[in-house]
Formats: C-alpha cells, sequence, structure tokens
C-alpha cells in the first residue's frame, strides 16, 4: 500500500503512457485471466491520468512500478495458491475493477474506489486468501496478494506465517496487527493513519486502541498519535520545532530536514515531500493535484 512521498512498501503508482494510447494486448476483457491481471491492472490505473497535470516524470514511475511487479506475475508460487485454492481469484471482478479505474478520469484512485481499509486485503474482493492467523504461508510475489485471509504472509521463526488484522477492542500481538478496517482510504493519506496503537495488556498479547489526538488526555506519549504527551495531554511540535516524522508535527506542518514545516503549498509549488503540498501529492519535485495519488 502507498502514498506518494512516503516509504510504505508499495511505492505509489501514478502516472501517463508515454505513447498516449494503451497497448492492445493489455485491455481487460471480461472475464480477466489471472495470467494478465497484473499488466492490465497499471494500464488501468495510469491511463487515466494522461492531461491530468500530472507531469511527465509520472510515466516512468509508472512504468518502473510495472515491471517491477509484473516481471513475474502470475509466481509460480500464485498459481499454485490458486489451484489448491488457498487463494480464491475473481476473474469477474477483476474486470469490474479495471472497468471503474479506467473511468475515473482526472478524480484518483481513492475517490474513484471509495474504499475503506478492509478492501486493500483482498485488492476489492478480486484475491482472497483463506489461511488464518499463525497459518504456514508462501510469499505470492505480489504485494497485494496473499493466501492470508484479511492479512499477509511475514517472516517467523526461520518460516512464514499469515499475520491477521484486528480491529479496534481485539487482541492483537506478533501475529495479529491494529489496523482500523473501516477507516476510509483517502488521498495522501499514509498507512500509518489506519494502522492502531497495540496497547499492553499484561501478556505477550494486547488490546489494539485508537491512537488520542492532539489535546486529548494521555498518561504516556505511546498513547499519542504524535508520540508527544505533556501535562497529561497529547501536544504537538510548532512550526520550526525538531522534529524526527511528520506525525510528530502539529496539523498542516510536516518535518522537513528536522524541522516542522509549513505544508499547504499550491499545486505547481517546488516540494521535498507530499506533506508540503495541499494536494498531499508531490512527484519530482513538484506539487501535483491530488488526483494523481494512487495507492
Amino acid at each position: 500500500m502507498i502514498v506518494r512521498g512516503s516509504k510504505s512498501p508499495w511505492p505509489a503508482l501514478l502516472g501517463v503512457l508515454a505513447a498516449g494510447c494503451v497497448p492492445e494486448s493489455h485491455v481487460p476483457t471480461d472475464p480477466v485471466a489471472l495470467e494478465r491481471f497484473c499488466r492490465s491492472f497499471f494500464d488501468a490505473v495510469c491511463s487515466p491520468l494522461e492531461g491530468c497535470e500530472c507531469g511527465a516524470a509520472t510515466v516512468s514511475d509508472c512504468r518502473a512500478e510495472e515491471r517491477r511487479l509484473c516481471a513475474d506475475f502470475p509466481s509460480a508460487a500464485l498459481v499454485r495458491a490458486v489451484d489448491e485454492g488457498r487463494v480464491r481469484y475473481d476473474a469477474e471482478r477483476a474486470a469490474a475493477l479495471l472497468r471503474r479505474l479506467r473511468g475515473r478520469g482526472c478524480a484518483g484512485f481513492v475517490a474513484t474506489l471509495d474504499w475503506r481499509a478492509a478492501d486493500l486485503f483482498d485488492l476489492g474482493g478480486t484475491f482472497v486468501g483463506t489461511g488464518t492467523a499463525g497459518e504456514a504461508c508462501t510469499p505470492l510475489g505480489f504485494e497485494l496478494v496473499s493466501e492470508c485471509a484479511g492479512g499477509s504472509c511475514v517472516p517467523a521463526d526461520g518460516a512464514h506465517a499469515c499475520r491477521a488484522t484486528a480491529d479496534e477492542g481485539e487482541r492483537c500481538g506478533p501475529l495479529a496487527q491494529c489496523v482500523d478496517l473501516d477507516a476510509a482510504l483517502r488521498t495522501g493519506g499514509a498507512i500509518d493513519r489506519l494502522v492502531l496503537r497495540c496497547e499492553p495488556a499484561g501478556d505477550d498479547e494486547g488490546v489494539c486502541r485508537a491512537w488520542r489526538a492532539e489535546g486529548e488526555a494521555c498518561a504516556s506519549g505511546a498513547e499519542c498519535w504524535t508520540g508527544r504527551c505533556e501535562a497529561e495531554r497529547c501536544v504537538a511540535i510548532a512550526l520550526g520545532g525538531e522534529c524526527l516524522s511528520s506525525r510528530e508535527c502539529a496539523a498542516g506542518h510536516y518535518c522537513a530536514s528536522l524541522r516542522c514545516a509549513a505544508g499547504g503549498a499550491p499545486d505547481g509549488a517546488e516540494c521535498d515531500d507530499a506533506g508540503a503540498c495541499a494536494s498531499q501529492v508531490c512527484v519530482a519535485g513538484r506539487c501535483r493535484p491530488a488526483g494523481c495519488d494512487v495507492f
């Protein structure tokens, strides 16, 4: 999952096609065969943005991601998982997803799909894993596809095991990550805003809790989204204050060169991070419209 300007696992997919057209071999048909999904997905993500003032630099970004993720798609492991029923692939849902993406114009990936966090774990129902938390699993090569139900396949004891997702109030631990599954995805919203905190519960596990916002009561910085608790209240760092990450800075600011700097720059302005832009999209050193951001 990705956000432009962040360091999240799935880098941003932005851009327009260099030639301004979609290769005929990638145009989806109903249903979309598994072998064609990855490249068809990238074409559907990238092609509608031509003419949306996203900048020519996005072309190489988009195609670089396509080459990286689609070179070995589907992997032998994914084909086996589908054949064995550990991953269910719905070719008709795939076609519907690609149609929506192609028809979005300049609205952007998130606005078109109107997804909640939970939808990312099975790409809107196109890929559905069946593995439960703690069950052995195999990485499948494509970061949005997992044989784990509602979660991901992570290293564990020299092998891999399914890590599930846990909602607020549920138990959490090494194989249950806290995520606000009902949270609406938003343009420029980094994945860490969807992750809840795992509050220790006196054993090896804990309970998923929401972060406390600036001004809310706290007992320690571990409870606060900003990571700072002073006089029993969550606080943020003001403009110009020293910082290590943007989440420490007050609303509308971001961390640049270890100082909280003002955000809100207009489209076309120079930027060094997505946080500098009102749109939360920074590509090749320039703020771009919010519609250029995708997950």
